[in-house]
């Protein structure tokens, strides 16, 4: 017996209760899978905005999200630094290098390499940041996934 199975995992298809009545919603891209998701989405929304603390919450956490005081994370390829850094003017981030050296300062400077906000406002395209693939050994190049 697999080890899901073990584990009291079934797929949809085998409910005690007969077929899975929601197997329609795999059809992702479906008007009626669309709708009832905007549906559902509506109501969540309606229920968070509508709390007493929303408001508080949700201004706490945009001051830390768009905070210049955050440590900026980074991946090491060769000599370089690379970050990909959303803030306050570039809410879909901004792909970006330093040195080492500059890193260790109190401000580093960095070397843009993508915009995605200007990119989607130039291609008209809602760009949302999903990585970069660097080819190895030389380093010269990156497939940017979007």
């Amino acid at each position: 017996m697999p080890a899901n199975r073990a584990a009291g995992h079934r797929p949809t298809q085998e409910l005690d209760d007969g077929p899975d009545p929601y197997l329609w919603l795999e059809d992702v891209d479906s008007v009626a899978a669309l709708t009832w998701a905007r549906e559902r989405n509506a109501e969540a929304e309606g229920l968070l905005v509508g709390s007493p603390r929303f408001d508080a919450l949700y201004g706490e956490l945009r001051e830390v999200l768009d905070s210049d005081d955050r440590i900026p994370s980074v991946v090491r390829r060769g000599e370089w630094l690379y970050n990909f850094w959303p803030d306050v003017e570039h809410p879909r981030g901004v792909w970006r290098r330093t040195t080492l050296a500059q890193y260790r300062t109190a401000a580093p400077q960095w070397e843009l390499l993508l915009d995605v906000d200007q990119l989607a406002e130039t291609e008209g395209e809602n760009w949302v940041w999903q990585g970069a693939a660097v080819l190895h050994p030389t380093l010269d190049r990156a497939l940017v996934q979007l």
